[in-house]
């Protein structure tokens, strides 16, 4: 427990310390907010809540772990962390010569156009054809899961579709990254021209985004997509919409209330998620909702720090670590065998032989692969690509495809919080992204800042 409160002071000594570098809408921040939220939380809290982890987590064999997992564990993850923040901040110095402070949501000019519509509404009608005709051969899987899965509640129905469904990789990148570009940049265009016509465009394609994605038959994506759009929105209302008169520009207050409402929307949508997904029975509604919002917050501090603590256990008492070895991609390419690490500590730790796979962040993914050796050079490395990153965002002109981009930076920098830097990269499709942004400049042409 000593360790456990001198890491506390540690890690909130330097929130304290560097929280303008912090809490901006930059890349580095969207990233370090969120492996503080996700991941390190529910670690240092766990010698505090132990009992109520192992009754929340009854399905899996927590006993296994150790005291002395749990303070390397901690150990792992706050200096992880705390690695990448110093490569972050070193990155900034060599590439601005100080530690720049970088809000990219700080607009000091207008939003300009450099959108290529030809290229979009090409883009947009050939990718709604194609999941059109896919789920047409797949419609089995989906009426299962919507039938058995979600409304008879029934878990492994729910599994399986899942697993059906995005199956096809090509499938599941357009409804995972493609769908949500094209559904903000429709959003941007409703928003600009305020015809009926750029509204109701933008109204169909955001169903189809939104059904597509609820079919994947997974929350995070669903949830993710949604905080998009809100960002998206506040960003684009608040620089493209002309104050003509004071009657028509909301308060703070009400803005507040709109915001409010909007995220206690997709809260309840969670536990609707969560219901559909359980097989609890309830006696009445108030238990339900209490019951289904303590499942939604466990799962949000427990549903990283968990698989944390496995890791920690797992690559240092059972197996040895992986390298590259679980990047199915290199060993298609090099024809080694491919390590399902996820899978693999999923099986060890489960009590049920059902199959399943955990999720764990970037900052664990290299001690899991590497060792120490791996958290001291991966994490590292991370800090810089951060820094790069968010110097190349910084550079670029602020017009619309270039904004829409920089959202779904702050994506990626999320999914870097939940998933390892290769699973970011193409599973959860930041390469898609890029691809996505290049294509749909005006002539391919990108624009930059007159004064970066």
């Amino acid at each position: 427990m000593v360790i456990t409160y001198i890491l506390l002071v540690v890690l909130f000594t330097h929130i304290v310390l560097f929280k303008k570098l912090i809490f901006k809408w930059n890349i580095f921040g969207v990233f370090f907010v969120s492996t503080i939220i996700f991941a390190v939380t529910g670690v240092l809290a766990f010698p505090f809540f132990k009992s109520y982890f192992f009754r929340a987590f009854v399905s899996f064999k927590l006993e296994i772990i150790s005291d002395s997992d749990i303070i390397q564990t901690q150990i792992i993850l706050v200096c992880g962390l705390l690695l990448v923040l110093y490569a972050y901040m070193f990155g900034m110095i060599l590439l601005y010569g100080k530690v720049k402070c970088i809000n990219h949501l700080n607009f000091r000019e207008s939003i300009s156009d450099n959108l290529s519509n030809t290229n979009y509404y090409f883009i947009t009608v050939l990718i709604v054809l194609f999941v059109f005709a896919y789920l047409f051969v797949n419609r089995d899987v989906v009426l299962t899961g919507i039938a058995q899965g979600m409304l008879g509640r029934e878990p492994d129905a729910l599994l399986e579709s899942r697993r059906g469904i995005t199956s096809n990789y090509l499938y599941t990148v357009i409804v995972y990254n493609i769908l949500p570009f094209l559904t903000i940049v429709s959003l941007y265009k409703s928003i600009k021209k305020s015809t009926l016509y750029s509204r109701v465009s933008f109204l169909i394609l955001f169903s189809i985004s939104f059904f597509l994605i609820l079919m994947l038959f997974q929350k995070r994506p669903l949830i993710i997509f949604m905080l998009s759009l809100l960002l998206a929105g506040y960003v684009f209302r608040g620089n493209l919409i002309t104050k003509k008169t004071k009657t028509k520009v909301l308060s703070k207050r009400q803005k507040r209330r709109k915001y409010i409402i909007y995220l206690g929307f997709l809260f309840s949508l969670l536990l609707i998620l969560y219901y559909s997904a359980t097989t609890y029975q309830f006696q009445n509604l108030f238990e339900a909702i209490l019951k289904l919002s303590e499942i939604v917050l466990t799962r949000v501090f427990g549903r990283l720090s968990i698989p944390a603590f496995m890791y920690t256990h797992y690559f240092s008492e059972v197996g040895g670590h992986y390298g590259f070895t679980n990047i199915g991609m290199l060993s298609s390419v090099f024809g080694f065998e491919h390590f399902e690490d996820t899978k693999t500590l999923y099986t060890y730790f489960s009590r049920s032989d059902k199959d399943g796979s955990l999720a764990i962040n970037s900052i664990m993914d290299f001690y899991g692969g590497f060792g120490y050796p791996g958290l001291l050079v991966g994490n590292v490395m991370l800090g810089f690509l951060l820094a790069v990153l968010e110097r190349v965002l910084n550079t670029l002109e602020k017009n619309n495809i270039n904004m829409v981009f920089t959202i779904f930076c702050f994506v990626f920098a999320y999914y870097l919080s939940q998933a390892s830097l290769p699973r970011a990269l193409m599973g959860y499709g930041f390469v898609f992204f890029i691809l996505m942004w290049l294509m749909l400049q005006k002539r391919f042409k990108i624009k930059l800042r007159k004064f970066a």
